[in-house]
């Protein structure tokens, strides 16, 4: 699978097993996303570690998840961003957008 998820203390740490993550994987992941319901209200921490490529599809689903997140009151923070990913987050003012954190640390630190 190319996502797994857990639950810590209340927060769903989800992996993204993805080198690239584009067109193909889109729709699988916001679906995934979407039907994340152990927590409520929902607290997501997205690791994008393994992520080297990520195109304006997989950014879409990413804004749609959190769209979804906070309507039903939640929180997402993303992490172990790389740095070709960081500069399309910041290229497209999306890292103003989310709760970005260096580690699962600080995310947990974040959505409390």
């Amino acid at each position: 699978m190319n996502y797994s998820k857990e639950v810590i203390d209340g927060t769903v740490y989800v992996t993204i097993n993805l080198s690239e993550a584009s067109l193909n994987q889109s729709e699988d992941f916001k679906k995934f996303l979407y039907d994340i319901d152990e927590v409520h209200p929902p607290k997501i921490i997205l690791d994008l570690g393994k992520i080297e490529y990520m195109d304006s599809s997989f950014i879409g689903a990413l804004v749609g998840g959190l769209k979804n997140v906070l309507s039903k009151g939640g929180e997402m923070a993303l992490i172990n961003i790389n740095s070709d990913v960081m500069s399309l987050f910041e290229l497209t003012r999306l890292d103003k957008v989310f709760k970005i954190c260096d580690n699962k640390e600080d995310a947990l630190q974040q959505l409390n």
